[in-house]
């Protein structure tokens, strides 16, 4: 059998606590029971993980399963997108993406409205149940180049991003993961934390050529998906197949007024909220008055502002709930 007609699990050993092992070896069981083909890998590190992909996909396989969370996840379409854009005449629409969730953290699950649980998701992977999903560029452009040529780093983005508040957040608990720490609150521990003592900042927002922001902001989230944090809902009208970015703003406000709307973060009600702003946009840059604050895309702190964001003309087959 070709590689092509294979999948290719990647094995993320440290998500889920360490259970990721155990919980793999019973879903092996169902991928034999559907008649499914597969390889899998157990990298050692990050950078083996991204060394076992690429040379995944130089060898054929254009099937892939995360098995682990959203880094899993976001750490594999970087791969993939990487390598289709090393290669003339290679289209990203050749690849396929699932996930067996491991842990808490699955938020690209929950915008694929795709269950977290092992047999369903296989029997999904089994009957073919993909549909197209945009990815999002995220360049990390040179503040001391008003060109905006110059890119100090680049990467793909399968869900959802943030600035400032949000990517502050993210820095906790990815600090804290790397130290062990691990639980359901984490996320809710770390916003508690960051909004004690997080100051607003000055940003210019342009959405395909137009400044619709210029002034303070306390947090943005910039949304293919619409789950973030564990569940919580910043980008609700967000669709990961209409080639648009949605975006929610936060400008400066007393924090007593976000009190009585947490629940509408938890319940996709968020843009009844009347001081917040929202916008969609093919293309979107964000700058900083001043020094630019940190960015997250699905979790990873990727560099700080200025920031360019654009939707690929291409989509990659994301295993779909729907379906």
């Amino acid at each position: 059998m070709k590689n092509s007609d294979c999948w290719y699990a990647i094995v993320n050993p440290n998500a889920g606590s360490g259970k990721t092992l155990a919980q793999w070896r019973k879903s092996e069981a169902l991928f034999y029971e559907k008649g499914i083909h597969y390889s899998f890998a157990r990298p050692e590190s990050a950078s083996d993980a991204r060394e076992k992909i690429t040379n995944a996909c130089r060898d054929g396989f254009r099937k892939f399963i995360a098995v682990g969370g959203d880094g899993t996840v976001h750490n594999t379409l970087n791969c993939i997108v990487n390598y289709v854009n090393s290669q003339d005449g290679l289209d990203l629409g050749e690849f396929y993406l699932a996930v067996l969730p491991i842990g808490s953290g699955n938020d690209w699950l929950r915008s694929r409205n795709v269950p977290n649980d092992h047999r369903k998701i296989i029997e999904l992977i089994a009957s073919g149940a993909f549909s197209g999903q945009d990815v999002v560029q995220v360049d990390i452009l040179d503040p001391d180049d008003p060109t905006g040529r110059n890119i100090l780093n680049t990467r793909y983005m399968a869900n959802i991003g943030g600035y400032s508040f949000d990517a502050n957040v993210c820095d906790i608990v990815n600090f804290q993961k790397a130290h062990g720490v691990t639980g359901k609150m984490l996320y809710v521990n770390a916003l508690r934390s960051i909004a004690a003592r997080q100051k607003s900042t000055g940003a210019r927002i342009v959405c395909d050529g137009e400044t619709v922001f210029d002034d303070l902001v306390y947090s943005i989230s910039f949304g293919n998906g619409r789950f973030s944090g564990g569940g919580l809902c910043q980008t609700p009208s967000a669709r990961m197949d209409d080639g648009i970015i949605d975006l929610m703003v936060a400008p400066k406000f007393p924090l007593w007024k976000l009190i009585p709307s947490i629940r509408k973060l938890l319940t996709k009600r968020i843009e009844s909220i009347r001081f917040l702003r929202f916008y969609k946009a093919r293309e979107i840059l964000l700058e900083a008055h001043g020094q630019g604050q940190l960015i997250e895309v699905d979790g990873e702190i990727v560099g700080r502002a200025p920031a360019r964001l654009r939707v690929l003309p291409s989509r990659i087959n994301a295993i779909d709930g729907r379906l």
